[in-house]
């Protein structure tokens, strides 16, 4: 979580997030360590009944369904949007941001 922390604070945070309706329209990744960004998709490792989710309140409600105990937190970012989801049962810290949060984005 700490890595997540210092790679965003690279990041100035002087944007403000938009309302949740807005954030479901945009496209989402998940980021990674040092900047790159993975489909959601990728969480299908994890959960293989994942679905369609596809943006940070829709994988919260699933994982919610599944009974795991889930926290999310708004990240302000200078451009697009990021939100930071737990799940420690199953030891996750995940960051879900849009295309401009990325730097660049893999195909896995």
């Amino acid at each position: 979580m700490r890595t997540v922390q210092a790679f965003l604070a690279l990041i100035p945070a002087v944007a403000q997030l938009a309302p949740s309706g807005a954030l479901a329209a945009e496209k989402w990744f998940l980021l990674a360590r040092h900047g790159e960004c993975f489909s959601v998709r990728s969480l299908e490792r994890k959960f293989p009944d994942i679905g369609l989710v596809a943006e940070p309140e829709a994988f919260v409600k699933f994982a919610r369904a599944k009974g795991l105990k889930v926290t999310s937190n708004a990240i302000p970012v200078q451009a697009g949007s990021a939100v930071e989801v737990l799940v420690p049962e199953r030891d996750l810290s995940l960051v879900f941001v849009t295309a401009e949060g990325c730097s660049k984005v893999e195909a896995k």
